[in-house]
């Protein structure tokens, strides 16, 4: 079920931000395609981070398939490339990998294909 709000949202990221498997267990309830319009304000590296890291901890042996969709959502809200590029290393290295453990060819029975994919990582990584 989508949050109420972006600020809602954005009070749970950061209230479980310690405890990726809550956080992962939080987004698995979330549509991917609702982040998009919900975060229509942007999203900060705070917030970002934490996703990523429950998505890489939890979501590629979980349901890959909804960790995609999470990061395609991400992929959709305005500016996140830009929140991206001023990742440091470590943590757009993070991400890249992320991005690379979801490749279809990698995901047993994806129902994404690798264009929509490379769609996603080029939003981000650009």
């Amino acid at each position: 079920e989508a949050p109420a709000s972006a600020a809602a949202l954005k009070k749970q990221i950061k209230g479980l931000r310690r405890d990726t498997k809550a956080l992962y267990e939080y987004l698995d309830t979330v549509p991917g395609e609702c982040l998009g319009r919900l975060l229509v304000g942007g999203l900060e590296e705070e917030e970002l981070m934490p996703m990523v890291r429950a998505l890489d901890e939890h979501g590629v042996e979980g349901d890959a398939g909804h960790a995609f969709e999470v990061v395609r959502g991400v992929s959709g809200v305005p500016r996140a490339g830009i929140t991206v590029r001023m990742l440091d290393g470590k943590d757009a290295s993070r991400l890249e990998k992320l991005l690379l453990k979801l490749h279809p060819a990698k995901v047993p029975g994806a129902k994404y294909t690798a264009e929509e994919w490379d769609t996603v990582r080029r939003a981000l990584m650009a």
